[in-house]
Parts: structure tokens; sequence; C-alpha cells
């Protein structure tokens, strides 16, 4: 009680005074006291160091021992139950102030220590959970990542390093690194020296950007191409301890360059020599955008307009070349230029017109056809025009019309008009080449990425890694190359369809020139083959049109000797006769069966017989008289020449011509008997 009041005078709250051990752990539980006074003396040496540790250890209450002796046998036990104070009779209340305070401070920095342990021990867990997600983040990237000390010696690489590199031991020696593992510059020949290693010059402290090289060895025999960038790792003050390299395998993305770069060395060939294919036309070809300004013309425009700078406005051009209508004198009006409706999505054939200006002072007669430029969403988005110089055709026919009159015609129409169907089918090849290359929507896509790879330049990794549209690049390269190979593809076929119109051009100019020939002498031919050959001349116009042709002279002479051009025209315009019947028939009537076209010869009393057969229009009787008349034509584009340069020819070697057919929509059959006298059979003298 004494010991209590003395307690309460120097400023403490006494929770309670026991004698028995049981209640004290009671009340200790309790009230939570901030220290207990424990009197080894009183509850005797066997109890004492129990209640002490119960209080100590179970309760966490801080324990002052007060005792009459300071060693012995007592003193020991009580000290094993790790009391924070003793105080020893006689003892002062200064004393007994002083231990207490002693024993709640105590208690109270164990209490911080413990709560600083588990803060730390917390801390720990965490930098261990976050070194194990760290690894397992590395170990999941594509990237290679290798850390090393300033020694060179490996502190950590994730699982993608060995399988870009192979999965060799570490090796700890960075200066070996070259030779295990064969480490080249991007040309794949020069070794990488230990000064230029990007994880060397990183300890050094210098920090590198995606410097390319090339990793060979046995476990990689066909090389991979690798992308490094290196940083320093720093200790507090700045200076490098080591080093860090991420590795990324760009193997797939040099050959994808590399395949692009070929595409594009290939369309720009491609595109070279689409121009050349261009500038070795005849014909002027003219491109203009959807604005109406001039991108293209080739060097046959130049020459057939003159050679002026490009006028941009669509609408002066009639003034700069001096462009008029067919009679030379007429200003060709602006809503009549091809390329005007082409413009507005109109396609335009064979538009007559006259250019005079400085450098055409004689003047130039063309015809003009103009094509619409579509997008790939089928808007317009510009047209081209084909122009050619007809200025030697109409001046040819108006001389044949000068001898017509005088009767001295010869018919070149239907050469003309075979070189024309060509030239239509070159202008539509070249149509499609331009429209291309004009509407590049791949190169387009490739500029875009450009930019796009541009942009992203200093976080170039993280952008390709961790960034959804970065994912699509690699994917993105790879569809663009094939995009750029079908694209190649469809350029190469459409040019090999070119170059074919334009050899077929060559043929019939070629055929034109033996037809024209001055030899007028008669010589042995095959009959069979100059049968054939007349429908070989027309075969485009018979193809486009799925005639089905058939010859048979099994009953007349193998060879017979003859004027072969005339022989051979006479044929031409006999087959061109019943092709434009055809016609005529299936604009009418429809085509109700295959259309066909038959020559039979065979040898009739001293005659060769000739029957050039065909299912078209038919003819009325009427009209069987006029037949022949020169210029009598049924036709909106006729010219009435070619039966009768036929009749001509059947006349002049005493033979005749006939039509045979039973009136409109039933056919015809053009009987020609020309006799053996004058068109000779060839004699076996063998």
């Amino acid at each position: 009680m004494h010991l209590r009041d003395n307690l309460r005078k120097m400023g403490y709250t006494v929770s309670a005074v026991v004698s028995d051990w049981h209640e004290a752990e009671h009340v200790a539980g309790d009230v939570r006291p901030d220290a207990a006074l424990v009197d080894v003396g009183l509850l005797g040496d066997a109890v004492a160091p129990g209640v002490a540790d119960l209080l100590n250890r179970r309760l966490d209450v801080p324990v002052v021992y007060i005792t009459d002796v300071a060693e012995g046998d007592l003193f020991e036990r009580a000290h094993a139950a790790n009391p924070y104070a003793y105080v020893i009779r006689p003892f002062d209340d200064h004393q007994l102030h002083l231990s207490i305070q002693a024993a709640v401070s105590i208690h109270n920095r164990e209490l911080e220590l413990l709560k600083t342990q588990i803060r730390l021990e917390r801390k720990i867990d965490e930098y261990k959970h976050r070194a194990e997600l760290m690894e397992t983040v590395f170990n999941s990237m594509s990237e290679g990542v290798v850390a090393i000390d300033k020694d060179g010696a490996i502190l950590f690489h994730n699982s993608s390093g060995p399988r870009i590199a192979g999965a060799y031991p570490p090796e700890q020696d960075i200066s070996k690194w070259t030779q295990k593992y064969g480490v080249f510059h991007s040309d794949g020949r020069t070794v990488l020296t230990e000064d230029v290693n990007p994880l060397t010059l990183a300890i050094k402290g210098k920090a590198t950007e995606e410097i390319e090289l090339q990793i060979r060895n046995e476990q990689r025999p066909e090389g991979v191409h690798i992308s490094v960038s290196a940083r320093p790792l720093e200790d507090k003050t700045g200076s490098p301890k080591g080093g860090v390299a991420v590795i990324r395998d760009i193997t797939r993305l040099k050959r994808a360059e590399a395949e692009l770069e070929q595409s594009i060395s290939q369309q720009q060939s491609q595109a070279q020599l689409m121009e050349t294919v261009f500038n070795s036309m005849s014909e002027g070809v003219v491109a203009v955008d959807e604005k109406g300004q001039v991108i293209f013309a080739n060097s046959g425009a130049r020459r057939i307009a003159g050679d002026y700078p490009p006028e941009e406005d669509a609408g002066r051009w009639a003034e700069r070349y001096g462009v008029f209508q067919a009679d030379g004198k007429t200003p060709f009006p602006l809503d009549r230029n091809p390329l005007h409706s082409a413009l507005k999505g109109e396609p335009v054939d064979e538009v007559e017109a006259f250019i005079r200006n400085d450098q055409k002072p004689e003047g130039v007669y063309i015809r003009m056809s103009a094509r619409p430029l579509l997008d790939n969403l089928g808007e317009i988005g510009g047209g081209v025009v084909i122009f050619r110089d007809v200025t030697e055709r109409v001046l040819a026919e108006e001389a044949l019309a000068r001898a017509f009159d005088q009767g001295r015609l010869e018919m070149v129409d239907t050469i003309l008009h075979n070189i024309g169907n060509a030239i239509n089918s070159v202008t539509t090849g070249i149509e499609t080449v331009r429209r291309n290359l004009t509407n590049d929507r791949a190169g387009r896509r490739l500029f875009a990425l450009a930019r796009a790879i541009d942009a992203h330049r200093s976080d170039w990794i993280d952008y390709i890694s961790n960034d959804p549209q970065g994912r699509k690049v690699m994917p993105f390269i790879i569809k663009l190359a094939e995009d750029f190979g079908r694209r190649n593809d469809e350029l190469m076929k459409t040019v090999s369809r070119v170059r074919d119109r334009a050899n077929r051009i060559a043929d019939i100019i070629r055929t034109q020139k033996a037809l024209d020939g001055s030899d007028m002498d008669s010589k042995d031919i095959d009959l069979y083959d100059a049968l054939a050959g007349s429908l070989r001349v027309l075969k485009e116009s018979l193809a486009r049109r799925g005639i089905r042709t058939d010859v048979n002279c099994e009953d007349a002479p193998q060879q017979i000797r003859v004027r072969e051009s005339q022989f051979h025209q006479m044929l031409v315009n006999l087959v061109k006769n019943s092709i434009e019947a055809i016609d005529e028939h299936a604009v009418l009537f429809g085509l109700q069966e295959t259309p066909s076209i038959r020559i039979e010869a065979s040898d009739v009393d001293g005659y060769l017989n000739l029957e050039v057969i065909d299912n078209g229009i038919g003819i009325e009787h009427k009209d069987t008289r006029v037949l022949f008349t020169p210029g009598y034509t049924t036709k909106k584009s006729g010219s009435g020449l070619g039966l009768h340069s036929a009749a001509n020819f059947v006349i002049a070697c005493g033979g005749r011509i006939e039509p045979c057919s039973e009136g409109k929509g039933n056919g015809t059959t053009m009987r020609v008997m020309l006799p053996l006298t004058a068109v000779a059979p060839r004699l076996d003298t063998g």
C-alpha cells in the first residue's frame, strides 16, 4: 500500500495491486498496463519468474523487479525471465521512477524495432515478388535481355537470349562473346570487336540505340539479324557499375525489308518499262488528275500535238494546241473534249479532231479515245486520253474517194480496221497499267507505314512490343510485300498483253506491205493456206464475237497459181463482209445459234468454186442487184468498197460472183466462180 501511494504521488495510475499470480494474469489481460512491478520477495522465488514471463512474453507488458538481493539463485531465475529493470531495496522514489521510465522506454523501443522489422520483412517480400514478376516478364518477352556488372560478369539474362543467340552455357568473359556466339556486324562478314560491343560501351557509360548486328554459329547456321540497344547501370553517384542490353530478333523484318526493296525496285523497273513503252508508242498518251491537271504525257503526245509546256487548264487546251473539229476550221468545244467527258465518268471512242499550231503549221488529223481513271472505291480520280495521228489515213481516204470516182480503187479498209482493233487492245492495256500506277494504293500504304515508323523512332522497341498499333507493323509489312507482289504480277500480265498486241500490229503491217508489193506476177500458193490465211488476218474480230470458222477444200486443187495479194484481199473482203452481217443479225434479231463462217472450195466443171457461207443477217432479193455497186452499203460506218473491190478482181479473172440468201435473218452464201484457166492448178510433173 505504501508503494501504491508513492506511485500515485509520482503521477502514475495504479491499475491494480494483486498478490495471486492467477489474478495478475487476469487483471493484466483486462487493463493492459504500461508496466508491471513484481515484488520477488512477496511472490516467492518460485512464482515470481513465471509471473514475469507471463506478463512479458504473453501479454507484452514490461516487468520491473523489486528485490532485496542482486545475486544468488533467485536473482538468476528472475533474470531468466528478461525483466526490463531492477529496483533493489532500499530504494527511493526517484530511483523507482527512473527504473519504471527505463522499462517503458526500452519496451517502446522494442515495439518500434518490431514494427520496423515487420515493415522490412514486408518490403523484402514485396521486392522478392517484384523480382519474380520482372523475371517472369523478362522471360515472356520475345527480346533477349542481358545484364552484366562492371567486370563483364553476367548478372541476369532471360530465356529469349539463348533462343536468339543459341543455347550455349553463359560466357562470363565478355571479350569471348564474339567468338562463342558468332557476332558480326550487319554485313555478316566483319567480326564485332570488343571495343564496339554495345555492352562494353554501356560499361563505359555510353548508351547505344538500335545497333544492327548478325549472329551466326553452329546452332544458328543461317544467321540471325539482331538489333541491340544498351544502357549503363549506374550507382547512386552516377558512376557505371555495369550494363544492360535488349536484343531483338529482326530477321523477319530484314527479310521483309529486302523483299520490299526488291518489290520497289521491280515496280520502278516496271514503271521505267511502262514509260519506255509509252514513249515508244506512236500514239499520244495524256493522263490528268481529277482537277484536269496533266500528270503524264508521253513523247508521242508531244510529237503529234507539239512540244509545248503542259497546259494545266483543260479549258485552254484548244487555244494552246490549236485544236479544231475535223473540218479544220471550227474550234473544238470544251464539252466535246474526250478528257472532259472522261472526268465525268463517260468513256469516249474515236473522236476526230484537227490540230494546227506554230509547230504544226500544216495541221495534223487525230483520232481520240478517253477513259476515266477509277480508284479502288470506284471513284473517278482522273482521266486518260490516247490519240493517234491519222493524217495519212485521212489523206488516203480522200485519195481513195478520188480514185473511186476514177474507177481505180484498191481496198485497204480491212487492214486498217485490224490495226485499229489491235490498237484498241493496246489502249485498253495501257489504261489498265496507268490506272494501277496512278492509283498506287500499295505505295500510299508504304509511305503511311514509313511515317508511322518515323513517328516512333525514339520509342521503337516499346511501340512494336506494347502498343496495339505497333504490334501490327510486322504483319502489315508482310501483307504490304504480298500486295506489291500481286500488283507486280498484274502489271506483268498487262504488259505481256500489250506486247502481244504490239507484235500483232507489226504482223498486220508486214502483211499489208506484202499485199501492197509491186510484184503482180502469179505464183504458186497452197489453196488451204490461202483460205485459212484470210481468217487469220481477221482472227481477233472473229474471236471477239465468238464466231466459229471452218475451211474445207478437199475437192479442190491443192495448189493454184494466182496473183496472191489480190486473191488474198478478195478473200479478206468476203470474210469481213460476213462478220459485219453477223453483227447486224445480232443487233436486230439476237443470236439464236453459234455464229459461224465456212469457206468451201471445189472444182466444178473447170471452175474453182469458192463459197463463203455465214449465218448473218442475210439480204433481200432487191439488194442483190446493187450489192456490188461502188459506194453502196447498208451499214452506217461502211464504205461500200469491199464487195466492189472483190467483184473487180473476179471479173478481171473472167469469173463471176453472186450472193445467195433466203432473205433477212437467214444468212448469206457468197459464191465466187473463177475459171481454172485464169487461176491455174499447179501440175505435179514428178
